[in-house]
């Protein structure tokens, strides 16, 4: 049981919620030993790695709090990811991501991007999404059914992204397979634990976006990217190095994190058929369906902070450079926060889920995804009672995304 929550195999089956139930009961900060993994290379040879081990914080209340501190709980001072970096060349990489960054540089570079993401800006995307989630729905309906992962889920904030981006429309299909390869890199179906098919991902995603900044460069268009070459903060543009960062970034949590939304919410409205037909009769539940569905799914599952000195968290001794992984998973099911936390309730108010996470690092893109999941449920929700699971569910192999990669869905007549 000690690997448990760290073993990307167990996600495959379900998320461990009885698990994270034990310790927000028992023991809200615990300590987890991590698994060994292999990866493999082109040449046959296998490389084992094994991380050092970390304090699980499975409380809303704390991950809430470290959330808050980063001076802290760093992101830069590993990484916010659970693997630990291999040398500090990997870490100087990781820390060009602005997850994996603290102030007062994380501070300078989100206030580049930020403005893309206000509430007023996105309000201006939502004709084209909701132009696209209609066609997507229809094509799906008229179609009898499909695999509701890519040709709904993922399709829909592929299209925008590639809106948003400046993009060719037919280029959504390399977004889809270098995020699945990066953030699926222990599942099987992607990554597979070939280091060769990682190194190669982000090399071609890096290169994409070189090409695309200087396209924008000697031609600027009405797009994100854009903006973001020729953007400044305190005298300062992004450098060719953060700017390719940032629109990995951007294709990674613009792309992953709604699909898999998406894609849970539909699966949550399907094994609960009566709240999925109280939506269905009732368009006024769509906001707040959208923020019980964020706290159901959580699509980012956990991040992981660096202790920078001793402390203590729920009675634990912490001391500096430990490990501390925040699970936004688990504090969205705590029962000191949230009524009957595994019950599925559309009409949920207050709901204050971390699934966007909290503090200086909360979601850049929560506006944007919270307005396709909405959009997209406003054209499903007519279809909802005729729509059926039509084969089994595929589960993400990953300890980090609580994601969905394959499910058949059929309409019936009810």
């Amino acid at each position: 049981m000690s690997t448990l929550l760290a073993d990307p195999a167990t996600y495959a089956e379900s998320v461990p919620f009885e698990e994270f139930a034990r310790r927000r009961r028992d023991d809200p900060v615990a300590w987890v030993d991590e698994p060994q993994l292999v990866a493999h290379a082109a040449d046959g040879t296998a490389r084992t790695r094994q991380g050092t081990g970390y304090w699980a914080v499975t409380r809303h209340a704390t991950a809430h709090a470290a959330s808050r501190d980063p001076a802290l709980f760093s992101s830069a001072e590993r990484g916010a990811f659970l693997a630990d970096p291999r040398s500090r060349a990997d870490l100087e990489r990781n820390r060009q991501l602005l997850i994996n960054m603290d102030a007062p540089r994380h501070t300078r570079i989100r206030r580049l991007v930020s403005a893309a993401f206000t509430p007023r800006a996105v309000a201006r995307l939502r004709e084209s999404v909701r132009d696209h989630a209609a066609t997507l729905v229809k094509q799906l309906s008229a179609a009898g059914g499909g695999d509701l992962v890519t040709d709904l889920a993922a399709e829909l904030p592929l299209l925008v992204l590639t809106d948003l981006l400046g993009m060719p429309r037919e280029d959504r299909g390399l977004l889809y397979t270098w995020s699945n390869n990066l953030v699926g890199f222990d599942d099987p179906e992607f990554g597979g634990g070939q280091i060769d098919v990682y190194a190669r991902t982000f090399a071609d995603a890096y290169a994409y976006a070189a090409e695309l900044a200087e396209s924008r460069r000697r031609d600027p268009g009405d797009d994100l990217f854009t903006r973001l070459v020729a953007a400044e903060a305190d005298g300062k543009q992004l450098t060719r190095r953060e700017l390719a960062q940032m629109w990995l970034l951007l294709v990674i949590a613009g792309n992953e994190t709604t699909r898999h939304l998406i894609s849970g919410s539909v699966l949550a409205l399907l094994d609960h058929p009566a709240e999925r037909d109280r939506l269905a009769a009732d368009p006024g539940l769509v906001p707040s369906a959208v923020e019980e569905l964020l706290r159901w799914v959580t699509p980012i599952m956990q991040f992981r902070r660096t202790a920078t000195r001793d402390t203590v968290l729920d009675g634990r001794r912490i001391s500096a450079g430990d490990k501390v992984v925040l699970y936004y998973i688990s504090a969205n099911r705590d029962e000191r926060v949230f009524g009957a936390p595994d019950t599925l309730d559309l009409a949920r108010t207050p709901n204050p889920h971390l699934a966007f996470g909290i503090g200086p690092h909360f979601c850049l893109g929560a506006h944007l995804a919270r307005l396709e999941a909405a959009e997209l449920l406003h054209q499903l929700r007519p279809l909802l009672p005729g729509l059926r699971l039509a084969g089994p569910v595929r589960r993400m192999r990953s300890n980090f995304m609580n994601a969905i990669t394959s499910m058949p869905v059929e309409f019936t007549e009810r």
